[in-house]
């Protein structure tokens, strides 16, 4: 059964924002934007400064198939690490200094992404592709899960196939039938709960539509291409709807997140290349880079498409499919702190996993910093969250180990002072603002 909470509540005497208020006391939660734990949503970037601090550990360890990291975060800090193409998850109540047993989930391929409510503390993960409609739900930080009915409701274009019969959705057993499409999360990033605005306390999560399921997503034609998209709920993940597509196909494997004033930044892997080696031709340029585009109605539509100017899509082995990057927010109050994870190959080589920062909400991108040299692939990013042991420190999960190609998965944690000492990108500039709270130890 889920839980109702009311709208507005009290843990130890403090007033907590729950995100979908509508009681006359919405303007101060939206100051207060605490958690439903009771700690606060933001707060200073001081805590991700001081001296620079960067540590790494083996956390999933295999044969050659150590594939698929996901990260989240639980509103009282503790750290979700999965590996979902083996349904393992492990959790850490420590900041990442240590790990649990490995437990099994049923966050598994085809679907994979997290989303954390804010507003009521549990952790969902929607899954679409290989199934009827269903959301996983733990209420309990990560240790249990449960398997709930859910709605995915289509958005106007689909509708119109719907009716006209152009097109029926269809789960993953019916990919060789004709006039079908599918749904699906895979490879998605974490969702978020919005903070901002008149959307306050929605669940938002970026998907994907595909027409078939059969082959590579580069080698299409392009009336089967498939599109990036985004997955968001109102009534705490009982039922969905799908947004408008990102304004460029071939793009799936995105991550979002919430900027400071309730607007969406959308980051996408491109699949314009190709992977059938039969099929090799020159790239261009803007094939081996990330797409962005912004949404300024929740994540209902998407706008100012743009190429980035200097995020790769790293990985497609000089082919130009990409890759899964990692994204996250950094929760400083009224600021927009962003990092990107991937492999600084411009479309080559798995490997070189590297950090960069923008302070500009996606717009720059002045600094970039190597994690790890050797093969690293598929990653993660989630920040941690104030007054939790989490606080203060960018957690990254990636494929990669030192055994080699998906030998492992790694956890590398650090603070924003360690990226800062890394190699300026030419995009844009650290803004003055960082340099004074970091005391100019970046320069």
């Amino acid at each position: 059964m889920r839980r109702v909470r009311p709208t507005c509540t009290f843990i130890s005497g403090l007033l907590v924002a729950t995100l979908l208020s509508t009681c006359p006391l919405a303007e101060a939660a939206e100051h207060e934007l605490l958690t439903v734990a009771g700690k606060p949503a933001e707060g200073p970037l001081d805590v991700f400064l001081g001296e620079p601090l960067f540590d790494m550990q083996v956390v999933f360890e295999g044969n050659g198939d150590v594939r698929e990291p996901y990260l989240a975060i639980a509103v009282d800090g503790t750290l979700l690490a999965v590996r979902n193409n083996q349904r393992q998850l492990r959790r850490s109540e420590d900041g990442g200094q240590t790990w649990g047993p490995i437990l099994d989930v049923p966050i598994t391929h085809s679907d994979s992404n997290m989303i954390v409510d804010e507003t009521t503390g549990d952790i969902l993960s929607v899954r679409m592709w290989d199934t009827t409609d269903v959301v996983f739900r733990s209420t309990d930080h990560g240790k249990t899960w449960s398997q709930q009915k859910t709605t995915i409701q289509p958005n106007a274009l689909m509708k119109r196939w719907e009716e006209t019969g152009e097109k029926k959705r269809a789960t993953k057993a019916d990919h060789d039938k004709p006039g079908t499409y599918y749904l699906h999360a895979n490879a998605s990033e974490s969702g978020v709960t919005l903070r901002h605005g008149k959307y306050r306390g929605r669940l938002l999560v970026s998907a994907t539509f595909r027409p078939h399921a059969k082959a590579h997503p580069s080698d299409r034609e392009p009336a089967d291409a498939i599109f990036s998209c985004a997955l968001f709920s109102d009534d705490h993940g009982a039922t969905w709807q799908v947004s408008d597509f990102f304004p460029e196909g071939y793009t799936e494997e995105a991550a979002l997140v919430e900027l400071h004033d309730g607007r969406i930044y959308y980051n996408s892997r491109s699949h314009s290349g190709y992977y059938d080696k039969k099929l090799a031709r020159q790239l261009r340029p803007d094939e081996t880079l990330r797409r962005e585009a912004w949404s300024d109605d929740g994540g209902q539509t998407w706008k100012n498409l743009r190429v980035s100017r200097v995020l790769p899509d790293g990985g497609g082995y000089g082919r130009g499919y990409g890759m899964k990057g990692g994204l996250t927010r950094l929760p400083v109050k009224g600021r927009d702190v962003l990092i990107f994870s991937n492999a600084d190959t411009a479309g080559g080589d798995r490997k070189k996993m590297t950090v960069w920062a923008s302070f500009d909400g996606g717009m720059t991108w002045p600094i970039k910093r190597l994690v790890y040299e050797p093969h690293g692939a598929y990653s993660s990013l989630v920040a941690g969250r104030p007054q939790t042991p989490s606080q203060g420190r960018i957690y990254l999960l990636f494929e990669g180990g030192p055994a080699g190609q998906y030998s492992a998965m790694q956890i590398a944690r650090f603070n924003l002072s360690w990226v800062l000492q890394g190699e300026r990108t030419g995009d844009g500039a650290v803004p003055d603002w960082v340099e004074s709270a970091a005391g100019g130890k970046s320069r």
